[in-house]
């Protein structure tokens, strides 16, 4: 049994709501990328990448909030004219039967889907904002390991430079003492 096309819910506008996308895919992914060969500048970008990418979540968020609201504001308005449109027909209306119909109405269900829509956005805003956070943290172990190596290098860096010194110091040491020698070997 179909529905009977209802005339004056037709004729309503259909309500259309662009979801905005926030994050690019591609942008992200180069904006996370970074060479263990210049830590300095990853560690001076971060903390601006995670407030470009946190405002974008506020605004995915807010943008949650809005087609919310909408969608109510929808449904209220659907259901007012359904109602009184069965109400002037002398139809008898209960509440389930317009509940069943405004959720099925072109306008409710579109205002659903960029409802879906927002709310994925909004989470792959958030695994953006995330992700900057075990940036961060890599970043930092990164740093950790960096300032390790550098430490060894400068360690046997001062071994080999002692190590030397000792040597020069021995080979002076064994000249001097065949100077004596010959010295010695001289006076003889």
């Amino acid at each position: 049994m179909t529905e009977p096309v209802n005339p004056v819910l037709s004729a309503l506008p259909q309500s259309t709501y662009t979801v905005r996308d926030f994050v690019d895919a591609g942008k992200l992914k180069s904006d996370l990328a970074y060479s263990t060969n210049d830590l300095s500048d990853a560690m001076m970008r971060q903390a601006s990448l995670f407030s470009h990418y946190g405002v974008l979540l506020a605004q995915a968020s807010h943008q949650v909030d809005v087609v919310k609201m909408l969608l109510e504001n929808t449904e209220a308005a659907v259901y007012r004219k359904l109602r009184k449109e069965l109400t002037d027909a002398g139809e008898k209306v209960t509440e389930p039967m317009l509940e069943k119909a405004v959720s099925r109405n072109d306008r409710v269900v579109s205002m659903k889907r960029a409802l879906a829509q927002a709310k994925r956005v909004e989470t792959v805003t958030k695994t953006a904002v995330e992700a900057f956070r075990h940036r961060r943290d890599m970043l930092v172990q990164q740093g950790l390991i960096s300032r390790e190596e550098m430490k060894g290098q400068l360690g046997i860096a001062a071994k080999n430079a002692h190590e030397e010194a000792r040597q020069h110091q021995a080979m002076d040491a064994m000249s001097r003492i065949q100077a004596i020698r010959a010295g010695k070997e001289e006076g003889e």
